[in-house]
């Protein structure tokens, strides 16, 4: 797994939020691709199987550097949110899945506005579907990203 944080400087709690979702990218990939697979097949078709854990490291990889780069960049700086960023990194098991002619799912008309190209529903929806250790990681970098806004608009003196 490629550790890109080193290229960029992430203050503490981006840091653990950049280390949670590395640690739980690929297995929470490798889970969504037997999971989706299963529901059309029954069972996850050996093919796709035995690409699982390639489709995890290439995952990881995309996810490594566009992660480490927007929590390397100022709060005020930021254009989309690490959610987005995961959101955006299913190409490889989606190519996968089509590889194994998986039927893409149904979605809701949100998930396919906000999710275009997520024809299989990959990609995460909150922290939690990445596990327990995303979620408070991903909670509290929310609430350090805020305490950061809040604090310069007080010494703005845009709010009191």
């Amino acid at each position: 797994m490629t550790n890109s944080s080193a290229t960029f400087h992430l203050e503490p709690y981006p840091q653990e939020l950049f280390d949670a979702v590395m640690e739980a990218i690929p297995g929470w990939v490798q889970g969504r691709i037997v999971q989706i697979a299963s529901a059309e097949y029954g069972t996850c078709p050996d093919a796709l199987l035995a690409s699982l854990a390639q489709v995890g490291r290439a995952t990881a990889d995309i996810v490594a550097n566009d992660l480490a780069q927007l929590l390397s960049t100022d709060v005020d700086a930021q254009k989309t949110n690490p959610l987005q960023v995961l959101r955006s990194a299913t190409s490889v098991a989606t190519d996968a899945l089509q590889a194994a002619k998986v039927t893409p799912v149904r979605r809701d008309e949100f998930e396919v506005r906000a999710m275009p190209n997520d024809v299989y529903a990959i990609g995460p929806l909150t922290w939690r579907d990445l596990g327990e250790s995303v979620h408070e990681a991903g909670i509290t970098w929310g609430a350090w990203k805020a305490a950061v806004v809040l604090s310069r608009r007080r010494d703005e003196g845009k709010i009191s």
